[in-house]
């Protein structure tokens, strides 16, 4: 049977072949277009293609109405599937899916959205044991966000299995502007390279006479054709609403009904509907997808037979069922239909509406609806229960948002109730990444708190998303303010105390508060407040990290064990975020990167979106000692970016950035970014001191490696005293700024002072004998040993360095020390083993990309006659032909040097005419016999 719908799409039907055809693992295919311009159309051709060839179809479609609601696409994807493969689901998984679909009552501990989405890869993974999968979802844009996180979550584990993704996208609609959130976003970042786009166009006449004689018996004239396309573009909805008002109408004075916009045409489509088909319209556009059952008690009032009612609808063309709920049958037709209804009459239909919903949530937005934007006690008691029905089925962004409107509708009369609301509210805001309206939500609860407990309880989290986003000078002061509004409740004490703790500037102190927070809770019984005690533990961890004593495993197991017990898990900082963020400053960076991997992926699924600028900052950390530095300054930079866009202000990572630049020669990026971070750490006073110290730190590394010693030995020293002062004894956390400063000391003549810093790297605790410390206290020994004269033991002190520093993680310090012991050798006059050796330090430097240490090697190489005497080449054209030579692309190296590829081109061309060659190979050869070889 012809099916009206192929209609001049031969295109886009060969499209979904190629998608269901291709082989190759997980692919998507993005149908794009104006409203009414046929997507809903192709993609559900594409879905009977799928059944056809034997494809499991799950499918969903998003509407209007149901986008705020907490996993109503992955009920329609999931539910009936749910019965068939759920005995074959982990019970812990199966349980997820039953709590997120509604299926079962909520538990005493919230479900997080990860726990959803990874019970939906286990689901998808066993359904593909069966057979190829297709997730269907029709208007991406409208399907709710904690949907769409688990598909993203699922298509990144999947990436080998037989699963395809049709999706129809909403833009440049003539009605309404498309959501401003583009859900497709997160499914193309999933599968990078795997995502094809197909965008509708308007049909030509040929096809839109076919459509309307095909669908509706109507045939017009050659010149009515050209004047029905002109005006509609083509849109074959618009098309056909114009046929049927001709096949109702005819042509009066021979002229076609073609009114100005598709708004004016579905109006005066609906205003022929009878009063009762009408309101089945509206009830089914106003409720998330609902049942008959639903409808027809929503109708109940308004019809004496309902179900006949509903049929009338569907008859009508206006209402559609699909696997088992009511919609309306074209998403233009419900927004309008509601959207021009008085507001009186929208006001009377949402309040009965809410009154026979059970789900919370809707019941929650259908009452805000009804009731206008005053402050209301019933309002904000349903939005209150909403919040918390949707966090307890893990859709964090809709709880926020919910908590938000609940504390907004509280009357100032009920000023407890608010501030409460306020605070969760808030809660709420900064998990899911909106800083600034958190941060006010904070504010607003502690200027508004009518008691001293309240106001303890919102300063805490004041406290808290300060100390955590950074940029404000006050964290601090702020938790100390509500460890004073505690007063004798013990409970708020231990709250108070671990806030003031992870504030703390200094190690000592965030070790007494966190003891002290302990000490507290024990008093109240075992098991008391579990979250504070896990962050207590967490405190206590970082606190002695900073005085050297490593990580200890068993205050990380302590801080599990509470988070287990806890019925509501810490939102931020779980015993996982920061064991990751630790293992680097012990060296274990390879753990660090894949640690760190694993919760960036769980903040993003689960939302937290206050979590990931500081998991990348220190990828970008990790990075910088692995001396991958292009890795780290795209860390770096996406750090920067994600704390832009969710209002946090990322100071820390301008002096990892700054490192990163100064290792890579790039002097003047931290001239250029730095100084005003310096002015805004010294501004925030006490708070402010780690900031002060860290930014010394890389601006005193960029003046060592630009050649001013004197001023890097006074920025160093500044730097090591204010983060010594703090009690910070593990060099990781100093930044290791020991060997700039030890450098810059020994450059400057003042071999004591450095002398002294050997000896403090070599007495400062347990962590004393790690590696890469070990490694840079014997290089700086030999260093204060060369400058004072006593050859022999120097080299015997870097001869032991090196061997050392095979042991580090961390490259570039392997690379100084080979380069000391080289300076040393030349001084002996070892010729052949300093050459050896630079050449070695060279090819370490080289590997790094770290451009000052490069020409420092090559400086040494040339005066011991190691390298070629018609090197003539600048610093950037010996980056780019190092980089040729090992076979890199001239786009490779332009992304490497983050230069342009017109950049590169122009540098290699004067990189041939210097050195005489042609080609690659005979760079590589020339290279290579020069003792520059890559």
């Amino acid at each position: 049977m012809f099916d009206a719908g192929r209609i001049g799409r031969d295109t886009e039907l060969l499209a979904i072949d190629a998608l269901l055809d291709a082989g190759g693992g997980c692919r998507a295919l993005f149908i794009e277009g104006e409203a009414g311009i046929g997507k809903s159309t192709v993609w559900g051709l594409g879905v009977a293609a799928a059944k056809q060839r034997g494809w499991r179809v799950l499918s969903t479609r998003g509407s209007e109405t149901e986008t705020g609601m907490s996993f109503a696409g992955l009920t329609d994807l999931f539910d009936l599937v749910l019965d068939e493969v759920g005995p074959d689901l982990p019970l812990s998984q199966r349980d997820a899916l039953e709590l997120a679909l509604l299926r079962k009552s909520p538990r005493s501990t919230p479900l997080r959205q990860r726990e959803v989405s990874a019970a939906g890869v286990a689901l998808l993974r066993r359904l593909c044991a069966d057979g190829p999968v297709l997730l269907a979802l029709d208007d991406v844009q409208w399907v709710d966000h904690a949907t769409i996180d688990a598909v993203a979550f699922a298509l990144r584990r999947l990436m080998a299995a037989p699963v395809r993704v049709l999706a129809t996208r909403r833009i440049d609609s003539a009605v309404a502007p498309a959501p401003s959130d583009d859900r497709s976003g997160l499914i193309r970042s999933a599968l990078p390279g795997r995502v094809d786009v197909t965008s509708l166009s308007g049909l030509d006449a040929t096809s839109i006479g076919r459509l309307l004689e095909t669908r509706l018996g109507v045939r017009l004239t050659a010149g009515g054709l050209a004047q029905l396309v002109e005006r509609t573009n083509g849109n074959p909805f618009w098309s056909l609403e114009i046929g049927t008002a001709v096949k109702r109408r005819g042509l009066p004075g021979g002229e076609l009904p073609v009114p100005e916009s598709l708004s004016t045409l579905v109006t005066s489509r609906l205003g022929e509907l009878t009063t009762e088909v009408r309101e089945a319209l509206l009830v089914c556009s106003a409720l998330s997808a609902p049942t008959v059952e639903v409808a027809t008690t929503a109708l109940a009032g308004m019809a004496p037979e309902p179900v006949q009612v509903l049929d009338a609808a569907m008859t009508a063309g206006v209402v559609q069922l699909a696997d088992g709920h009511l919609l309306p049958a074209h998403p233009l037709l419900g927004s309008i239909a509601l959207g021009t209804l008085p507001p009186g009459a929208k006001q009377r239909l949402y309040r009965r509406l809410s009154a026979i919903v059970t789900d919370p949530e809707e019941h929650a937005r259908l009452l805000a609806l009804a009731t206008g934007d005053e402050p209301d006690a019933e309002v904000a008691a349903a939005l209150d229960a909403g919040a918390a029905a949707a966090q307890s089925r893990g859709a964090i962004n809709a709880a926020a948002e919910l908590g938000r409107a609940a504390a907004a509708r509280t009357p100032c009369t009920l000023a407890a109730d608010r501030a409460r609301r306020l605070i969760v509210a808030g809660q709420l805001t900064f998990v899911s990444g909106d800083v600034p309206v958190a941060h006010q939500s904070a504010e607003d609860a502690l200027a508004e708190s009518p008691s001293a407990a309240i106001r303890c309880e919102a300063g805490i989290l004041l406290a808290m998303i300060e100390c955590w986003a950074g940029g404000w000078s006050m964290p601090v002061a702020r938790a100390e303010q509500a460890l004073r509004d505690a007063g004798d409740d013990i409970g708020l004490q231990a709250r108070a105390h671990v806030v003031v703790a992870q504030c703390g500037p200094s190690g000592p102190t965030v070790e007494f508060h966190a003891q002290r927070a302990l000490a507290l809770l024990a008093d109240l019984g075992p098991d008391a407040d579990p979250p504070t005690a896990a962050q207590a533990y967490l405190a206590l961890q970082s606190a002695r990290l900073d005085l050297g004593a490593g990580l200890d495993d068993e205050l990380l197991r302590q801080a599990a064990a509470a988070e287990v017990r806890a019925s509501r898990p810490p939102l931020v900082a779980h015993t996982k975020t920061a064991r990751a963020c630790a293992l680097m400053y012990v060296d274990d960076l390879d753990g660090s990167r894949i640690a760190l991997q694993e919760v960036i992926a769980a903040a993003g699924v689960e939302g937290i979106g206050a979590e990931l600028p500081i998991h990348f900052l220190h990828v970008a950390l990790t990075e910088l000692w692995a001396g991958q530095y292009s890795a780290g300054i795209e860390a770096a930079e996406e750090t920067i970016r994600l704390g832009a866009e969710i209002g946090m202000l990322m100071s820390p990572v301008y002096y990892v950035r700054g490192q990163l630049a100064a290792y890579t020669g790039d002097f003047d990026w931290v001239r250029r970014q730095l100084p005003s971070q310096l002015a805004a750490a010294r501004v925030a006073g006490s708070g402010g001191r780690r900031g002060v110290g860290h930014c010394l730190a890389a601006i005193g590394v960029t003046e060592l490696l630009a050649g001013d010693a004197v001023a890097a030995a006074e920025s160093l020293r500044e730097a090591y005293e204010t983060l010594l002062g703090m009690g910070i004894r593990e060099p990781s956390r100093r930044l290791r700024l020991e060997s700039d400063y030890a450098q810059a000391l020994i450059a400057t003549g003042r071999f004591n002072e450095a002398a002294a810093l050997a000896a403090e790297l070599r007495a400062f605790g347990p962590r004393r004998e790690a590696p890469t410390t070990r490694g840079i206290a014997l290089r700086i020994e030999g260093m204060v040993e060369a400058g004072r004269g006593n050859l022999d033991r120097a080299a015997s002190v870097l001869e032991e360095a090196v061997a050392v520093h095979n042991e580090s993680p961390i490259p570039l310090e392997r690379g100084r020390t080979l380069l000391a012991l080289g300076q040393l050798l030349r001084r002996r006059r070892a010729k052949a083993r300093a050459i050896s050796t630079l050449e070695q330090a060279l090819d370490c430097f080289a590997d790094l990309g770290a451009t000052p240490f490069i020409e420092l090697a090559r400086a040494e190489l040339t005066t011991l006659g190691g390298a070629p005497k018609n090197a003539t080449l600048t610093a950037a054209e010996q980056r780019a032909a190092v980089l040729a030579a090992r076979g890199l692309s001239n786009r490779e190296i332009a992304t490497r040097l983050f230069v342009s590829g017109r950049t590169v081109e122009s540098q290699l061309a004067a990189v041939y005419r210097k050195l005489g060659v042609r080609t690659r190979a005979e760079l590589t050869r020339h290279l290579t016999q020069s003792k520059l070889h890559p």
